[in-house]
């Protein structure tokens, strides 16, 4: 104590109080901020109101084994790794002192294998016959980029280089900008969604530039799903397309 290792936890910090601080300064460096916002507030939900003294391996037990019941245990890791990450912080940036971060002391469950899914005979064709051709011209990426999701959805003018026929990517998952060629459907594709958004823009050119696909990352999965439907193609995400791209 004399050499201030040790800090007395105040009565009222509870884990809603170290969560809701992560998300005020941390989370809005994160490029995937919305979906870990989602599992903070699954994890306030939960465990908001217990105090952060009394946040024990029995207690993160209970809420694993509460969540395996309604969530895949890919998912729940996520969460736990969130929680983790904050604890972490708390213990090593905030000055609480935790006796240890009670996440590291339980079992956590085997993740899901992962996905193989591949399309099958007829599937391309069918999604290419969407009458959505914005939604249509994203499929054509994926397939022939094997361009994540967002990556695709950040997508500008600037980014396209036609005399080479290459895009550049500057933001991407590992923080590693790249430049990928473009296949002669890939560039139509492109070309196409260009042309559509300036006549939807009058032609005026915004101050900031803006991307080709105004879709967000959710709604562009609820229309691929919606289209799944419609043909008739079960068990087929739209990641699934970058594995068919490679």
């Amino acid at each position: 104590m004399e050499r201030r290792v040790h800090v007395v936890i105040p009565d009222d910090t509870t884990v809603g109080d170290l969560l809701d601080r992560y998300k005020r300064e941390i989370l809005p460096t994160h490029k995937g901020q919305q979906a870990e916002r989602y599992r903070i507030q699954t994890l306030l939900g939960f465990l908001g109101d217990l105090k952060s003294i009394h946040l024990t391996p029995k207690e993160i037990a209970q809420y694993r084994d509460i969540r395996l019941k309604e969530v895949s245990p890919a998912s729940l890791k996520r969460e736990l790794v969130i929680l983790r990450r904050v604890l972490t912080l708390a213990i090593k940036d905030w000055g609480i002192a935790l006796p240890q971060n009670p996440v590291k002391m339980i079992t956590l469950p085997k993740a899901d294998k992962a996905r193989t899914r591949r399309l099958e005979a007829g599937e391309e064709e069918k999604l290419l016959q969407s009458t959505n051709q914005k939604l249509r011209r994203v499929i054509i990426l994926a397939l022939e980029t094997a361009m994540r999701r967002g990556e695709i959805l950040n997508i500008k003018k600037s980014h396209i280089n036609y005399s080479k026929s290459v895009l550049l990517i500057p933001s991407t998952k590992t923080d590693q900008p790249r430049t990928i060629p473009l296949s002669s459907q890939a560039l139509t594709a492109l070309t196409g969604q260009l042309r559509a958004s300036q006549r939807v823009s009058g032609g005026v050119i915004p101050i900031i530039e803006s991307t080709l696909f105004d879709y967000k990352p959710r709604g562009l999965s609820g229309e691929f799903l919606k289209l799944c439907r419609r043909q008739r193609i079960d068990n087929l995400h739209f990641h699934d397309l970058r594995h068919e791209a490679t």
